[in-house]
């Protein structure tokens, strides 16, 4: 015996009514009004201390703190800039700002390639200890940055007397960049990154004949890249 459903068609002359759209407008426009709210106050003190730059020194350290200066003094990047300390050369401040853009763009680069190749090998490789070292890792997060800051200096104390004149050591910027080279957080960050991608991407790659850094430069690697970008 054949039992038949009889199942309701929808009806096409019925539409479900859209929202209204000046709803939708008064919708988005309060939106991105308490985006750029939020973002105005989480700017607030890079706002008011590029605006303190051209203060006196009284109005900057009054309470409560103004964000235009009440008399605007234009003299003060240019005294800034031609700032001399006793015993030192006279260029200071450039160079001040030279040694910090050159550190930064230094440790930008070299971090985002070492330490997405060890993200790389914790997330896609299988070797031994691998899980142990990962903990390890991750267990220096913890370790305070002004616990290695005299043992560190006393190392690289040692290293401006090394053979053939090299100097790797204080007064110069290989105490700065060399332990910034890879750090935890950034491998741990780009470890998660990597498992997200899906596997096939790398097997397709290999297929194709790519080795492991053809496969990390050229296919995650180039996610990566794009992903920090």
């Amino acid at each position: 015996m054949a039992v038949t459903l009889n199942q309701e068609k929808p009806n096409p002359s019925v539409q479900t009514a859209p929202a209204p759209r000046g709803a939708s407008v008064i919708w988005t426009i309060v939106r991105y009004a308490l985006l750029l709210a939020l973002g105005l106050l989480f700017f607030m003190p890079f706002i008011i201390s590029f605006f303190s730059t051209f203060k006196t020194t009284n109005e900057i350290l009054s309470w409560p703190p103004t964000i235009l200066p009440k008399e605007w003094l234009w003299d003060n990047w240019a005294a800034a800039w031609n700032t001399r300390i006793p015993g030192v050369s006279s260029n200071i401040f450039p160079r001040w700002l030279f040694n910090s853009l050159w550190v930064a763009v230094v440790t930008v680069i070299a971090q985002l390639f070492f330490c997405s190749l060890a993200a790389y090998a914790f997330a896609r490789m299988e070797f031994p200890g691998k899980n142990v070292l990962f903990s390890i890792m991750l267990a220096s997060m913890a370790i305070p940055g002004v616990i290695t800051l005299i043992p560190g200096y006393v190392f690289f104390a040692k290293l401006n007397n090394l053979p053939f004149g090299i100097r790797l050591g204080i007064n110069t910027y290989w105490p700065i960049l060399l332990p910034n080279l890879a750090v935890p957080f950034g491998i741990f960050l780009l470890t998660q990154f990597f498992k997200s991608i899906p596997k096939e991407l790398e097997e397709a790659a290999t297929i194709d004949g790519a080795g492991r850094f053809r496969t990390y430069w050229c296919g995650t690697g180039r996610r990566h890249r794009w992903s920090v970008s």
